[in-house]
């Protein structure tokens, strides 16, 4: 007989089999197998009902509590680790790890002779040279400086001369202690109140309301770079990708923007994350909107009503930019009112025929991403993260042995067509990409009888142009992870301190982390950027001078 297990839920009894032997019928016929096969996924159907009515259930019984007064069951997590998707040790290929050299890098600062005590020689020792050992310290000791300036007298006016005091040297405060905040504060996350802390027990004189306002780029110089940043950044080559996070400004939800590529990393904080403010973000600035034939053309592949599309034409001045208000403006005095879908779609298709149609800013050709549907039809190619894409796979998880068997086989396939297209970013040539759409749809057009796992598949097959798009433009990552991480940094300041408390403040964090993310990306160490440029600007070239100098064309690939 073959062995059962009973798994008791509240809201019944779910029969899970577990067999190990477990495989469709040796029969040739094929009703039988069919019914076996359509057996099985019905049983992985039903386990996954159970767990999600399980789960509601749950939140049904604490919102009861919850308005009776008492206490919901505490969220406790299980006794074993979070379900981990990361497909980290499946796509990438292992090599030994060489820790690198710091020595050789190291600037010696002073030097210091080591004696031996003359007392502790016996009879008959002679010098046999020196030994050298490098020691790396950092000290931590507050510095107050007098400064004494020199005042003349202009009879002539009535008026005093009075000596500068050193660049960087503007308030009560010294360069180096408000770079450091800036340094621990974004690049470490430390949050203002241990800043305080540990300036006060270091003897250092100084307020919560100081920090606070160094934090807060209370000056506006460093909003200027980030703005500078963008704009290097956008010119600096035709591929960007993009990604965001959630967050909260003043305790109101809003979404944190990350846009950059292998030259620099933008953050923007916005009110939302739809595709208008996606569109602002590539944009640089809030969109204005146009009508033209392009934007017609996405209304009508949205399917937007042709009598809408008329009157559209009929009152909006044709191929002329639009701010929101003026747009709002003119459809109410046309009596045009649309529905929220409409409204989306009106915003969208003007937003982007306007971005298009513009020349101030560098347009991103191609887009690189997750598959958001925000991300799309705003560029002229879109590419999507293939890590994102398995990240679906792995979060199949099967109970019965023989889909746990397929979905194995499958997914150590999938890596591997992944590598190979991994080495083709390295050599591209036209063989290996015919190759490889052939092998693209040879893996995703197979049917395992998994019901699941074939719906998955389907899903990775209509997006196979959006995924094969590093066929085209090998200079273009495969996967999203830098944009992702640098989405992760905000999340991790955001653990630390909350949330930027007001609208000033959420400018500050997206610009100092712009400095941060793109300093990193150039190969420069933040406190010595940050201090230079405080200190002698002129001489300092700034970060989007850097991404202008070491922007380059993109690498040209026939693709036939």
């Amino acid at each position: 007989m073959v062995p059962l297990r009973s798994v008791g839920y509240s809201s019944g009894v779910v029969i899970l089999m577990q067999f190990p032997d477990i495989s469709l019928p040796s029969t040739t016929d094929p009703a039988i197998r069919q019914a076996f096969a359509q057996l099985l996924n019905l049983v992985e159907s039903l386990v996954a009902a159970n767990q999600a009515q399980r789960a509601e259930n749950q939140q049904l019984r604490d919102e009861i509590a919850r308005l009776k007064g008492s206490s919901p069951k505490p969220d406790i997590p299980p006794p074993r680790p979070p379900a981990d998707h990361s497909s980290e040790a499946e796509r990438q290929t292992r090599t030994p790890h060489r820790k690198a050299a710091k020595k050789p890098n190291l600037h010696i600062t002073r030097e210091e002779p080591c004696r031996v005590d003359p007392a502790i020689l016996p009879p008959g020792a002679t010098r046999a040279g020196t030994t050298e050992t490098i020691v790396q310290d950092l000290r931590l000791t507050p510095e107050v400086i007098r400064f004494v300036r020199e005042v003349w007298f202009v009879p002539s006016t009535g008026t005093t001369i009075t000596a500068r005091l050193p660049a960087g040297y503007d308030g009560e405060f010294g360069p180096h202690i408000q770079t450091l905040t800036i340094a621990l504060g974004y690049g470490a996350n430390v949050s203002q109140p241990s800043l305080l802390t540990t300036y006060q027990d270091a003897g250092i004189a100084i307020g919560a309301g100081t920090i606070a306002r160094w934090m807060g780029d209370h000056t506006g110089r460093w909003q200027a770079e980030a703005a500078a940043i963008q704009q290097a950044g956008l010119a600096s080559g035709d591929w960007h990708a993009s990604d965001q996070t959630p967050t909260r400004v003043a305790g109101l939800n809003q979404t944190c923007h990350v846009l950059g590529n292998d030259q620099y990393t933008v953050y923007q904080t916005r009110a939302g994350g739809t595709r208008q403010d996606v569109l602002a973000v590539l944009w640089g600035q809030e969109p204005c909107f146009r009508l033209n034939d392009d934007a017609l053309a996405w209304l009508q592949q949205a399917h937007l009503a042709a009598g809408v599309r008329t009157r559209l034409r009929d009152v909006l001045p044709w191929d002329k930019d639009l701010s929101d208000a003026d747009l709002t403006a003119r459809l109410r005095e046309a009596g045009i009112v649309l529905r929220d879908q409409q409204h989306q779609q009106v915003w969208d298709a003007l937003g982007i025929a306007a971005y298009h149609a513009q020349t101030g800013v560098p347009i991103v050709r191609q887009l690189l991403s997750d598959d958001a549907s925000v991300y799309h039809l705003l560029t002229d190619e879109h590419m999507l993260c293939w890590v994102h894409d398995g990240r679906h796979y792995a979060k199949l998880s099967p109970v019965v042995p023989q889909h746990q068997e397929l979905l194995a086989t499958f997914r150590h396939d999938y890596w591997n067509y992944y590598r190979k297209l991994a080495a083709y970013r390295e050599q591209p040539r036209a063989e290996a990409r015919d190759r490889l759409r052939c092998e693209f749809a040879s893996l995703f057009g197979q049917r395992t009888g998994y019901d699941a796992l074939d719906e998955r598949i389907a899903k990775t097959w209509a997006n196979m142009e959006l995924l094969l798009g590093v066929l085209s433009h090998p200079e273009i990552p495969l996967h999203n992870n830098a944009m992702e991480l640098a989405a992760r940094r905000r999340v991790r300041k955001r653990d630390v301190s909350f949330g930027p408390q007001s609208e000033a403040g959420a400018r500050a964090w997206d610009s100092f982390q712009t400095i941060i993310a793109t300093a990193a990306k150039q190969g420069v160490r933040l406190y010595d950027y940050l201090l230079k440029r405080r200190t002698d600007p002129e001489l300092t070239p700034s970060l989007a001078d850097r991404i202008s100098g070491r922007s380059r064309p993109a690498p040209s690939f026939d693709p036939t």
